[in-house]
């Protein structure tokens, strides 16, 4: 017997999702900026019950938008 799992129905792994501070870090700012970027639309953020977190695939478009910070 053989199984087919339709690409929709395979266990996707959970995006990443950093902290305002790894996000600083990682890019050399302080947690300010990154907070600014945010409010100016210029890194999407997603808000958990008061935590905020950006994923991994936001991150990556930001820089690559906005490679000169």
């Amino acid at each position: 017997m053989v199984v087919v799992v339709m690409k929709s129905e395979r266990s996707k792994s959970p995006a990443k999702l950093f902290t305002v501070e790894e996000i600083a870090e990682c890019v050399g700012v302080c947690e300010r900026t990154v907070r600014r970027w945010i409010e100016k639309g210029l890194l999407v953020a997603h808000r958990f019950n008061g935590l905020v977190r950006i994923s991994e695939t936001d991150f990556q478009a930001f820089l690559t938008a906005h490679r000169d910070y």
